[in-house]
């Protein structure tokens, strides 16, 4: 049964599985959040355990996770899901299959954004400017912007408007040799591109902004009253650029320490080290080129990890090619590992293994912790991480036991391994050796040269 609540928020009651889902705010402001809750929450008895659950970047519906975020709330969680990017994916009801996606123009909107000059470069742009611009895809919310989200400036918008057109073209010439694969990888970063024009830090804020936010709205409701009487053990996961988000959770929160959502423990999966990792390298260059917001702060593990001493788990896969182990574990120009970087003294990572005789063959992608691929077709998640329709052993065995048995204090990151069961496939403290043949990486360099020279040309016509 689906209740409103007020005109921004929504409530679902799945009275099988004993669990409500409240939902408020819009993808396109920014707003957007999922709040999963047990029915035993209600119980002033009961005690509160929240688990904040971060998503990767351009993976802002949780339909990416579902399966994993239900089996968090029938396990007693809070499960708190925001959007903390701007992204122009449906606002979806709970419980509500998520709508096809739509065929759009993308070139023409984000050159049409990029050469208007309306509206004076310096000036901020509020959610009644941006939306003329983008009106068959923004899906308008009640709230506004977030307070977790600065307004941004028509020159901002207008950059990485700029830097789209010229990814976008070049993801067209790609999709002369791989068509489905490039429009897909085109409807992916157009559908998130709005929040390039924030820093990553403005989404570490924001993912804070939105939990409190939702927080507060749900202690006024008659059923939760007591929520701001008890005490609250919060957790966080986080898969990918949500894993790095995770992992500066303690950073962003470091002037507020007696926080309710300050965590307690950390899992991720497959983070990045970086903003800039999970993202196709060519796209990062280009967006540098026109000085997009999003790439001239980027998070990096090596200044966030100093204040992380919570006890923490990476669990990567160790066939991971957008971020691969490598990054984590390996020491470059004298500096430590990024891993090492990480202060606490209770902390482990873990790499999962392919098994290619398995049929099919199993692979340690990087969309271990992800459930659902199926809002884009195969042919982009082959390439971006994995297709996933459905949990598969990685997530039953592997990600959902390490979440649970840790945040239920079963197991320590050090000890992790010794209450895992992985038949299918093994569980490694060091990486596998996943080389690249020299004739890849050559093959990849001419490539880069080839679209950086197109983007040169077409930056030109733009500019």
């Amino acid at each position: 049964m689906s209740l409103a609540l007020s005109p921004s928020w929504i409530c679902v009651h799945v009275p099988e599985d004993k669990y409500y889902v409240y939902q408020g705010g819009s993808h396109a402001d920014g707003t957007f959040i999922r709040v999963y809750v047990p029915e035993s929450a209600s119980n002033s008895e009961t005690k509160l355990n929240a688990i904040l659950y971060l998503h990767g970047f351009a993976l802002c519906m949780p339909a990416f996770y579902e399966a994993h975020l239900v089996e968090l709330v029938k396990q007693g969680y809070i499960v708190f899901f925001p959007d903390f990017q701007r992204s122009f994916y449906p606002n979806t009801p709970p419980q509500t299959p998520t709508p096809p996606r739509p065929s759009l123009a993308h070139f023409q909107t984000w050159l049409s954004v990029a050469t208007q000059s309306e509206i004076p470069a310096q000036n901020s742009l509020s959610v009644e400017d941006i939306y003329p611009m983008f009106s068959e895809i923004y899906e308008r919310g009640d709230v506004g912007l977030s307070r977790g989200l600065s307004e941004f400036s028509a020159g901002e918008l207008r950059r990485v408007a700029q830097a789209l057109v010229v990814i976008i073209a070049l993801l067209n010439v790609c999709s002369w040799f791989r068509r489905e694969y490039g429009k897909n990888l085109i409807h992916l970063l157009s559908t998130t591109a709005l929040s390039l024009v924030d820093s990553p830090m403005e989404w570490l804020a924001n993912a804070i902004a939105l939990t409190e936010d939702a927080w507060e709205y749900l202690c006024h409701q008659q059923r939760y009253a007591h929520w701001n009487q008890e005490i609250l053990d919060t957790f966080v996961f986080g898969h990918s650029l949500g894993g790095l988000i995770a992992l500066s959770f303690p950073f962003g929160l470091k002037d507020s320490p007696n926080n309710r959502f300050f965590p307690k423990q950390i899992v991720t999966a497959d983070p990045a080290a970086s903003t800039e990792m999970g993202i196709p390298k060519f796209a990062i260059w280009i967006l540098k080129l026109f000085q997009s917001p999003f790439t001239a702060d980027p998070i990096l593990i090596r200044n966030t990890g100093k204040s992380l001493t919570q006890p923490v788990a990476i669990l990567h896969g160790g066939s991971d090619t957008l971020v691969p182990p490598s990054q984590w574990v390996v020491s470059r120009s004298g500096q430590c590992s990024n891993y090492e970087a990480i202060a606490s003294q209770n902390k482990a990572i873990y790499f999962s293994c392919s098994n290619l005789k398995k049929n099919p063959p199993l692979i340690a992608f990087h969309n271990q912790a992800v459930t659902s691929t199926q809002y884009y077709d195969d042919a982009l998640f082959k390439s971006f991480g994995g297709v996933k329709d459905g949990p598969n052993t990685y997530n039953t065995d592997y990600v959902w036991p390490s979440v649970t048995k840790i945040f239920m204090d079963i197991a320590t990151p050090e000890n992790l391994l010794s209450y895992l069961s992985t038949p299918n496939f093994q569980v490694k403290v060091t990486p596998p050796d996943t080389s690249s043949p020299l004739l890849t990486k050559l093959t990849w360099i001419v490539g880069m040269i080839l679209f950086l020279g197109v983007g040169y040309w077409i930056w030109k016509l733009v500019g």
